[in-house]
């Protein structure tokens, strides 16, 4: 029999998996001019092994945050031994953070909040663009290298990873969130040219909403609204 919290786990989870399927037709937008540099004998082989990259690549993130997280944590519980905050205080605060932070991701892939110009932006594409171009033969490595680049839709997720404070549990948050990308990143260079940007505009946005959710649901869990012990 399976208890409530694996329960639990397993929807959210599936949540991950939902935002980053319909966060994907954002990452088609962003990042759809990358499947078609790829030169493999197969095509199929080739983007299955893009994406597995992109998928190792954000597992890693995943890891990484879940760790920050458990850092954090036990910082917070120095703090406390020290007598300079209550623990749940200490808590409250770090799940307010990362939900409002969760929460103005969202609203910027909703288009609420616009981005703001970088300065040598032009710079930084003409190098990712010569990059990208060494790893035409190399699928995977360029599927590791498009995972790190900058992503909105992945920063809100590697913030749910890092509220998790633990690193297994950060990998488990991003590979069902990297997971939830695959099928459409996998014909990227078929559905770039067949879906509308109406239409993938409208996906993102899903994915923003379903960001700004879990953005809120973080913050009413730290006063202790919906969540059970």
């Amino acid at each position: 029999m399976v208890s409530g919290v694996d329960i639990l786990s397993l929807s959210q989870y599936v949540v991950y998996f939902i935002a980053g399927f319909s966060g994907s037709f954002h990452c088609i937008g962003m990042c759809g001019f990358i499947p078609p540099l790829i030169q493999y004998p197969s095509w199929l082989i080739g983007n299955i092994l893009y994406n597995l990259g992109r998928l190792f690549t954000y597992t890693f993130l995943g890891f990484v945050a879940g760790y920050l997280g458990m850092v954090v944590n036990n910082l917070g519980k120095e703090v406390v031994e020290r007598g300079l905050v209550e623990f749940h205080t200490f808590q409250k605060i770090l799940a307010v953070m990362f939900g409002v932070a969760m929460v103005l991701f969202g609203l910027q892939m909703t288009g609420n909040i616009k981005e703001k110009g970088v300065v040598g932006l032009d710079l930084i594409f003409t190098t990712v663009a010569e990059i990208l171009a060494k790893f035409r033969k190399n699928p995977f490595f360029l599927g590791m290298f498009n995972g790190f680049l900058p992503c909105p839709l992945v920063y809100a997720f590697l913030i749910q990873a890092m509220a998790e404070a633990s690193p297994v549990k950060g990998m488990v948050v991003m590979f069902f969130f990297g997971l939830g990308t695959v099928p459409a990143m996998l014909f990227a260079s078929k559905i770039f040219h067949t879906v509308s940007p109406r239409l993938r505009k409208r996906l993102s946005s899903l994915s923003g909403l379903i960001a700004i959710l879990l953005g809120i649901w973080l913050i009413l869990r730290a006063f202790g609204i919906g969540h059970h012990h």
